[in-house]
């Protein structure tokens, strides 16, 4: 009979499982200093720039709950030729990938009927929004933490704790932490994939 190595542990299954939908669930989303959203029509483009795996999307979602507005995701390809919608507040996420003449349109649409845009981005595109006269936010996800990576794993940990569980048989360490902000950048990925590998030795020992 199959045995889930990680009951040992006080846990469901292993914490650090890549989420299946874009960003994440409440309970694990992380405020990082930048919770407050800005307010429909504001005749401003707020741009988040992070590499991939930076938090962008989730960051993006959780402002939406609050505001309400569209939310649009630009893949790679043909999928990118798409008009950006505008309304009074709209979030483009990997806008960088949208073909300059329709982002350029898209924003100047954006200046002249005072709306807020949102943007997720690889790219900085102050040089659009400035150009068709639109203010600028930005908001730079920098290099992680280990502050910030221990409460991310601890909301984890958390969350696929077993009922009437008072301490888990899983604890990250400051040597454990300080290997992985060496290595990860500013990508959530990046942790979870450490972490990922570092769960399962333990459960499966």
């Amino acid at each position: 009979m199959w045995i889930n190595p990680y009951e040992r542990l006080g846990l469901r299954c292993n914490p650090f499982t890549a989420e299946q939908i874009p960003g994440v669930t409440e309970d694990l989303w992380l405020d990082r200093g930048f919770s407050q959203p800005p307010q429909p029509r504001g005749r401003v483009l707020f741009q988040f720039i992070g590499e991939k795996g930076a938090g962008k999307t989730s960051h993006l979602l959780h402002w939406r709950k609050q505001t309400g507005g569209s939310y649009t995701y630009y893949p790679p390809g043909w999928g990118r030729w798409q008009i950006p919608p505008v309304e009074p507040i709209s979030y483009w996420d990997e806008a960088d990938r949208i073909p300059i003449p329709l982002l350029l349109a898209a924003l100047a649409q954006a200046s002249y009927q005072g709306a807020t845009i949102v943007a997720g981005t690889h790219e900085d595109l102050s040089w659009v929004g400035r150009f068709v006269r639109l203010k600028i936010r930005t908001i730079k996800f920098h290099r992680l933490t280990p502050e910030t990576i221990l409460a991310w794993a601890e909301k984890r940990i958390q969350a696929v704790t077993l009922p009437e569980v008072k301490q888990v048989g899983l604890k990250l360490d400051r040597a454990d932490i300080e290997l992985i902000v060496a290595n990860a950048s500013v990508s959530w990925r990046e942790v979870a994939t450490y972490l990922h590998i570092w769960a399962a030795k333990i459960a499966n020992q």
